[in-house]
Formats: C-alpha cells, sequence, structure tokens
C-alpha cells in the first residue's frame, strides 16, 4: 500500500483500539459514533490486508501484525504531537512536579538509567524519577495497581496483555568481561558459552540464578554455570573482575559502560551469538496520559543513544 495516502485519523483510531480493545470504548474516546469506528476499522483491515483485531470473549484482541504495529503507533502519536506544537504531547510546564516511578534491573543502572535520569533533570528539573529492583514475581501487580508507572526488563520474558503493553527497546548481545587475572582476555577476542561455563563466574545480580533469565534457559538445557562470588548489584563488579580470576556474563551495553570505569577490562563476545532485548512495559489506561506518553519516549529515546559493547551488525 502507499502510505503517503494514509489517512493519520486511521492510525490514531488504530492505536485507540489497541488501547481499548473495545470498539465502544473507542467511540466514547474518540466522540464519534460506534459505527464510524468499526467502519474506519473495515477501511484499515483492508489495507493492510490483515484482521487486526478479532472477537475473543467480550473484548478484542490483536492479531500479530497488530502487535507488531502496536509499539511504533504509541511512540509514534505523542512524537507527531510535540512537532506539530500540540501542548498535550509534553508536561504541562518545565516546573511541573510528578514522580516517575520505574522498576528496572541492575544492569541498567549503568547505562539506561543515567541515561534517562539526565534528559529528565534537563527537559523537567521539578519531576522526581524512583527506580526501584524489577520483581519478576511482582512487576504484573505492581504494574496494575499503580504502585510503578513502568517495568524495564531484560530478557524478554515480559508479556503483553489486555491490561499491559510492551515495546522492546533494544537487543544486546550477551558477552563476558574478563580481567588480565582470568587468563583468556588477552589471548582471544571470542569464545564459546560452553567454555564459559567452566570458568568461575562473578554473578552481580540481587536474585537467585533460578529467576535469572541466562541461567533459566541453561537449566532447561542441562547446564549450570560456575558461580564463585554474587553480588547484589553491579557496583562493585568492575573492581572484582580487576583483581580476580573471575568473569562475569552481562548484556553488551552494560559491559561497554563497565568498561568505561575500568578500560584494562576487555570484552569477549560469545559466538554463536545469543541475544538479550530490553522491554519497557506499562498500563495500557495511562497510554491516554500525555506526561506518561512523553515520559514512555524519553526512555525509549534515551535507550537509542546508550552506546553498544560491540559493533552493531556483527561483521563474520
Amino acid at each position: 500500500m502507499d502510505w503517503m495516502r494514509l489517512d493519520l485519523n486511521l492510525l490514531k483510531m488504530l492505536a485507540i483500539l489497541l488501547e481499548e480493545r473495545s470498539v465502544a470504548r473507542a467511540a466514547e474516546r474518540l466522540h464519534v459514533s460506534a459505527s464510524a469506528v468499526s467502519h474506519a476499522l473495515a477501511r484499515l483491515r483492508r489495507l493492510l490486508g490483515d484482521p487486526l483485531l478479532v472477537r475473543t470473549g467480550n473484548a478484542l484482541a490483536p492479531t500479530a501484525r497488530a502487535r507488531a504495529i502496536e509499539g511504533l503507533l504509541l511512540r509514534l502519536l505523542p512524537q507527531l504531537g510535540l512537532a506539530l506544537g500540540d501542548p498535550r504531547a509534553v508536561p504541562a510546564t518545565r516546573s511541573s512536579q510528578r514522580t516517575l516511578t520505574i522498576a528496572s534491573p541492575a544492569a541498567l543502572d549503568l547505562t539506561l538509567i543515567p541515561e534517562a535520569a539526565g534528559r529528565l533533570r534537563q527537559e523537567v528539573p521539578g519531576w522526581t524519577l524512583s527506580v526501584e529492583a524489577f520483581q519478576r514475581r511482582s512487576y504484573e501487580a505492581d504494574l496494575l495497581t499503580g504502585r510503578v508507572d513502568a517495568v524495564l526488563s531484560v530478557g524478554g520474558h515480559t508479556p503483553a496483555g489486555e491490561a499491559i503493553a510492551v515495546e522492546t527497546l533494544w537487543e544486546d548481545e550477551v558477552v563476558a568481561v574478563a580481567g588480565a587475572g582470568a587468563g583468556i582476555a588477552a589471548q582471544v577476542s571470542e569464545t564459546s558459552l560452553a567454555d564459559l561455563l567452566d570458568r568461575p563466574q562473578l554473578y552481580p545480580l540481587p536474585w537467585p540464578t533460578s529467576q535469572n533469565y541466562l541461567d533459566v534457559w541453561l537449566a532447561r538445557q542441562g547446564r549450570h554455570r560456575r558461580i564463585a562470588l554474587g553480588l547484589p548489584s553491579y557496583a562493585g563488579a568492575a573492581e572484582v573482575l580487576r583483581r580476580t580470576d573471575l568473569i562475569a556474563i552481562m548484556p553488551d551495553r552494560t559491559a561497554a559502560a563497565m568498561l568505561r570505569q575500568a578500560p584494562e577490562l576487555r570484552i569477549l563476545r560469545v559466538v554463536p551469538p545469543l541475544r538479550s532485548p530490553l522491554s519497557l512495559a506499562w498500563r495500557r489506561r495511562d497510554a491516554a496520559d500525555p506526561d506518561a506518553a512523553w515520559a514512555r519516549r524519553l526512555i525509549a529515546e534515551a535507550a537509542a543513544a546508550v552506546p553498544r559493547g560491540i559493533p552493531a551488525e556483527p561483521v563474520r
């Protein structure tokens, strides 16, 4: 289809339908009749060659095609509003006050959180950013009760649903970081996962390995790592790697940040590569909140600015 001829009102309608999962509720928000929404949906179905939303019980469920474009729509519409001068697309004033609470894994303390905090301080210094430790077992309840505004999750285990929307912000490669004491960093620039599993490792996370995405994936294959030291965060990880023979496995962006603290450390790529996505989850009912939409856009832009620890496109 020719996207240049697409009515942007149809995209707005689709975005609201994906949030509400109901023709009647979408019509109420758009201040139009349910028939008008149904006709617009039918037109979109013809244009895209996909049903987009299908009836499941009392709600509409998005197809795979609709889910694929949902995150893009939820970013695009606030950005268009900002570019066109819509006052609802940004916080009311730079002096506005609000607490933005995010649940985040420790690996992001070195990467996304500093970048997002810097942008937030520059744009809305009256806001408070509160970052809490990510808890895989409770993130859904934390979101739905409003205890947190958004959840950042590493490993791709944050499912979308009728009440929760999820967008992938980036995809890391899993790499190893080692110091001179490990005896491998000076010899090779890449290694196999099998070789790493036999080496003593640092585990810099506050939850047990039974809840860590990499260890869960390994356990399903009957494999395990040799954890020699556990820490509650990445705060002391670089210094430990400098002083010991331990290695640490982590996302490549976290590894890049760690090497900025301790440039004598080395990054080793894992072959074949293992991917580790970063997801942002939020309540669908908050999609219409202009401040919340602006904050999600800021987080997405901060994520895009975080440097990789390896080339973006591996050369083989």
